[in-house]
């Protein structure tokens, strides 16, 4: 892609002696220059992609015209490179006379020895996050740190079984050469606003600096910078080390920029504020009338009215309520949905639908033209489907601990008021959605668009809160972002193939839950088709267990360089494991959504820990598994990572008992035993491992 690079004006660079590492003064106001292009989160489809430099700075900029819309396949550009490395549980076992068990130690003791031992000259300090999962395993976290300062991509995660003892792990800890101790006191270090502001240049970041004041704050480092106009909450800057691609420590300024259609983290080197060295992008319903849960889109069924389709288990407060006030609207503990056909930033009084006899019954037709007219409908919808996914996830193990999407946790773990804020007939955009999915304790945000048909003879307009596999997709961010990592971590799916796995993982849950129990392995599916007006969606190629009809395999990915058509090779390999997992255990008739669990017969029994016997159909036992291995990967996993994750997750649920179909599932695609992962050339294997599928006849 060739760039055109022009020249900008000089400009001096402020600096000032950073004399000591824990306590800054309050900075003076600086005047600055205001750019007002935007730039696009986590979203269903690609949009068009422009070329930024690898490495931006404050002295070139691209041809791009002042309020031109720039894309998230831009920040691709900017992406942290993959460094982690997983040891899985079968390694764990060969290993396991280098890490003996002490007994009856807390199971944040055991992770905490591991990783002295395996790291005996890294300081780290532990993420008060850790929790143990429905499956019993427990997930503990540690970031490192280098003279007092975070490490940001230098991460671990621990997984301690039910027997008390190192399940697998993963690590990113960096091991190079470490600057010295005093390197900090002596540095001359840019002023964070200077950072801010090169920041807005580079990446043209839709915020007026202006007269910003930058008020430290208690956390060592940490300024908040007050008053920066477009930004939906004031930026904030703090020193951060991080590792680049070439395996170096840099010392950078950490600038988090939440403009609505994009939630930046951004590191800028702290000694000169021109370069950028990554880019992090948090922003990859009583009664109701409504396409009930399961119902892909208005072609594949019928509206209906439902009553009281939370399930208490997931949803103590029903979904009305947040165990402090009872609300009337389409409000409650799990999310907040209304209009917002200016695609502004505030939310709170926006318009709702309101009933108080909690009946959300409202028309609507899909030849409407005119949305306003099925608002309330699309606002109904949009609320119901949510809560229902957050009802199943839960189910799934996406509870408080873990770091779900509630107002009130209800003193179950993690942290509160960060219920799910939903957007319907969202103005900032068309043709497209996406979801925000920062830190645990912050709340998500979903915008919905309008899809317009162009060249009909009256651009026919779709909602696309009536299509839940879109629905699905968008909060599926919010679900891998918090558990990869940890649910304080919202950075570990950052790289291009772990970033493009999350659109995998969002197209997968979608298609499973659509799965109705007369299909087969030979049905297809499509993502995005009816609110595209497409036969064939938003992707290259259906979901299908035909390599004809998808001829997707692990080798592709080497060829990609967007994050869905990456995704949709890894929703194509869960696609082929879920169908070996049917085959075995049986569709079931629903799958959460209040309307019922698991169908009967050919299902898997798991006897839970303390939670008595619970029926698993293989679609079921699939969709577990796929949320299990997300708890259990490393930061920034690569597709053998997550693969083995998987793989991890059915031996802490079943003891291994499936490893045969989910082998068969990703080496059909090309990521068999032999596979390995190469940045720009990954090697493909149809091999699956002597012994795993003995019984054939199974």
């Amino acid at each position: 892609m060739n760039l055109q690079i022009s020249r900008i004006p000089s400009r001096p660079l402020v600096v000032f002696l950073l004399m000591d590492a824990s306590s800054l003064a309050d900075w003076a106001v600086i005047d600055t220059r205001t750019y007002a292009t935007s730039v696009a989160f986590l979203s269903i489809v690609d949009t068009s992609q422009l070329g930024w430099a690898r490495s931006g700075t404050a002295d070139a900029e691209t041809s791009q015209k002042p309020g031109e819309i720039r894309s998230l396949g831009d920040l691709d550009h900017f992406r942290l490179t993959p460094r982690a490395t997983y040891v899985d549980s079968s390694t764990i076992y060969n290993l396991a006379l280098q890490y003996p068990s002490l007994g009856q130690e807390d199971y944040v003791e055991t992770a905490t020895r591991l990783v002295r031992s395996i790291s005996p000259e890294t300081s780290f300090r532990i993420i008060n996050n850790h929790y143990i999962g429905d499956n019993g395993v427990g997930h503990v976290y540690f970031r490192q740190t280098l003279h007092g300062i975070d490490v940001e991509n230098a991460d671990c995660n621990v997984n301690i079984g039910k027997n008390g003892e190192i399940f697998s792990y993963g690590s990113s800890f960096f091991a190079g050469n470490f600057p010295p101790g005093g390197s900090i006191a002596q540095s001359i270090l840019s002023h964070p606003i200077l950072a801010l502001q090169q920041v807005v240049d580079i990446l043209h970041v839709p915020i007026t600096v202006g007269t910003v004041r930058a008020k430290p704050v208690t956390q060592n480092n940490t300024y908040i910078l007050q008053g920066a106009a477009g930004a939906v909450s004031d930026p904030i800057a703090n020193l951060v080390y991080l590792v680049t691609p070439n395996n170096t420590l840099t010392l950078t300024w950490r600038v988090e920029t939440d403009v609505h259609d994009h939630w930046l983290i951004t590191y800028i080197d702290a000694a000169t504020s021109t370069t950028i060295h990554g880019v992090i992008d948090y922003v990859s319903e009583a009664s109701y009338q409504v396409y009930p849960w399961g119902t892909n889109d208005p072609t594949d069924g019928t509206r209906i009215i439902v009553t009281n389709p939370w399930d208490l288990a997931s949803s103590p407060y029903t979904w009305h309520s947040d165990g402090l006030a009872n609300y009337i609207s389409t409000r409650g503990n799990n999310a907040i949905a209304q209009w917002n056909p200016s695609g502004g930033r505030p939310y709170r009084n926006n318009y709702r639908p309101s009933s108080p006899t909690l009946e959300f019954q409202y028309p609507y037709a899909p030849n409407q033209t005119y949305p306003a007219a099925y608002l309330n409908a699309s606002i109904t919808q949009l609320f119901y489907t949510v809560n229902a996914y957050h009802d199943l996830l839960y189910q799934l193990g996406f509870t408080e601990a873990a770091g779900n999407f509630e107002f009130n946790n209800g003193g179950r773990g993690g942290r509160s008021h960060d219920y799910v804020i939903l957007n319907a007939q969202d103005g900032s955009g068309t043709d497209n959605a996406n979801f925000a999915a920062p830190p645990d304790g912050i709340p998500g945000r979903m915008s919905m668009f309008l899809w317009v048909e162009p060249g009909s003879a009256t651009d026919v307009i779709r909602d696309g809160s009536f299509d839940s596999g879109i629905v699905i997709h968008e909060y599926t961010h919010g679900l891998s972002t918090r558990l990869t990592g940890g649910p304080h971590n919202a950075g570990c799916l950052s790289t291009l193939e772990s970033a493009g796995m999350g659109e995998g993982w969002g197209d997968f849950m979608a298609t499973a839950i659509r799965v109705k129990p007369a299909d087969s392995r030979n049905t297809s599916y499509t993502v995005g088709a009816w609110a595209q007006a497409t036969k064939s969606g938003v992707r290259a190629y259906q979901y299908s267990t035909s390599l004809r009809e998808n001829p997707l395999l692990y080798t592709h990915v080497n060829e990609f360089e967007g994050v869905h058509a990456i995704g949709t090779v890894w929703a194509s390999m869960l696609y082929e494991v879920m169908w070996n997992l049917m085959d075995r255990y049986g569709v079931g008739s629903s799958v959460g959504g209040g309307l019922g669990i698991s169908g009967a017969g050919g299902s898997y029994l798991h006897r839970g820990f303390g939670k008595g016997v619970r029926e698993m159909d293989g679609r079921y036992l699939s969709l577990k598994l796929v949320v299990d291995g997300m708890a259990l990967q490393p930061c920034n996993p690569t597709f053998v990572q997550a693969r083995d994750a998987i793989l991890d997750a059915d031996v802490a649920l079943t003891g291994g008992k499936n490893g045969c179909e989910i082998w068969r599932g990703f080496a059909k695609r090309g990521l068999g035993s032999g596979a390995r992962y190469r940045r720009f050339r990954r090697m493909g294997s149809t091999t699956i491992p002597p012994g795993v599928c003995q019984d054939l006849m199974r």
